[in-house]
């Protein structure tokens, strides 16, 4: 990546296997060309210098986050780095040129005022288009950890206060969810490294491989012009190509067997699985992959395991979640039967047999169990539900005993 980043940008390339040796001082400018009026504005040069300036990012290889891509012609790296004294993640994406770029995606939630979503300081084009690719770069805010570091470094807690810090965050990860379905977005990827945390705050990043539904609310034509991208041909190709742009440890159970059709109930299976891989990895030792399940060969043999375990009447256990606080145990069990219960019988077996099973959404009986999550997480007085996109959950999004736990930890750091 430093030798193509200190390229002309016109010959910057392909970067899949070659950022392993990384470091520098690095600007991201605005590009001008006196010579071109209608140059497009989200394009930009790259400048790279050995010295630091107020304005340039520090890139080094000790800095990544290492994450695990399950994607076929995309690759993305990120970095911990401060920008004018502040920390950030830098996030730089290989990406097919016919696939929808990921700060239109947050363009799109910003207009839609959808909550827990991060903040973008910066973003750009850096390659329009090299043999069909672009190379796209992402300032963000630093939003924390992934939900299972954030419970490790409060082990001092017991498994019920951490278990219901888990339920506040796969509660907001649902609520951001939702909202961002209700204007037209799907995530489809949530994984481990896409709910994180930080001082009580969950955020929803990484809508690297979001699609925009047919009756999008936001003004997709505009947001297709200003990142040059081909809106008819993105929602196709989004489509055909879904089974591949997942995480299997995390993907649902149809996204598993080749469904190509997504909703959010897919979404909301994924931030299910994160949860409870959470509460797994704490409650195993040595720590592993991920839940019971996870080393299985294939994502067929996957998805048929995780439907066995979810038919059982201790599916928790059966995950490999010894215990867990009431509040966690209510949430999951309501949300289990959200996904995998319809008209009273269980349908996980027919989801992992049959990629074209219709699911149906059940959009009112999730909006119920928000309603449910708002007054038992959170604390709040139940609201009749008009049909209007819900309001972020909680005054701080965050259960008044995540606050107290999350608190209560950082009173001993400065203890000690």
């Amino acid at each position: 990546l430093l030798y193509f980043l200190s390229l002309p940008p016109q010959k910057f390339g392909h970067f899949c296997d070659v950022t392993r040796r990384i470091w520098g001082e690095y600007e991201f400018v605005r590009r001008r060309d006196s010579t071109d009026e209608d140059q497009d504005p989200v394009l930009v040069d790259v400048n790279f210098s050995k010295d630091s300036t107020d304005s340039s990012i520090t890139i080094a290889n000790e800095f990544r986050i290492e994450q695990t891509i399950n994607s076929r012609g995309r690759m993305a790296h990120k970095f911990r780095v401060k920008h004018r004294g502040e920390r950030a993640i830098l996030k730089l994406s290989w990406t097919p040129v016919d696939r929808l770029p990921e700060s239109a995606v947050y363009d799109a939630l910003k207009a839609a005022n959808i909550p827990n979503i991060p903040s973008i300081i910066d973003s750009g084009i850096i390659v329009k288009n090299s043999f069909g690719y672009r190379v796209e770069y992402l300032l963000i805010e630093d939003c924390g950890v992934p939900l299972v570091e954030y419970l490790q470094a409060q082990l001092t807690l017991g498994i019920d206060e951490l278990s219901d810090i888990a339920a506040s965050v796969m509660s907001q990860a649902v609520e951001c969810i939702y909202s961002a379905w209700n204007a037209g977005i799907l995530h489809c990827n949530i994984t481990a490294d896409s709910v994180v945390v930080k001082d009580g705050r969950v955020a929803i990043p990484d809508w690297g491989h979001a699609k925009f539904a047919k009756d999008c609310a936001v003004d997709v034509d505009t947001l297709a012009a200003k990142w040059l991208f081909d809106k008819n041909k993105v929602a196709g190709d989004e489509d055909c190509d879904a089974p591949t742009t997942v995480t299997p440890l995390y993907a649902s159970i149809p996204v598993l067997v080749g469904a190509t059709q997504r909703s959010i109930v897919d979404d909301v299976e994924s931030a299910f699985f994160v949860a409870m891989d959470a509460l797994y990895k704490l409650q195993v030792d040595p720590p592993v992959v991920g839940m019971v399940g996870a080393e299985v060969g294939g994502r067929k043999s996957l998805a048929f395991m995780r439907a066995g375990c979810m038919g059982h009447y201790r599916y928790m256990e059966a995950v490999g979640v010894a215990k867990c606080s009431e509040l966690f145990a209510w949430l999951t069990d309501t949300f289990r039967e959200y996904l995998f219960v319809r008209n009273g019988e269980y349908i996980g077996r027919d989801l992992a047999i049959d990629p074209e099973f219709e699911r149906t959404v059940e959009i009112q009986q999730l909006e119920r169990i928000l309603e449910q999550i708002k007054e038992r997480v959170f604390g709040e007085s139940p609201v009749s539900n008009t049909g209007k996109k819900q309001s972020q959950v909680g005054k701080s999004s965050t259960s008044a005993k995540a606050l107290r736990c999350s608190k209560r930890l950082q009173s001993k750091k400065r203890r000690r």
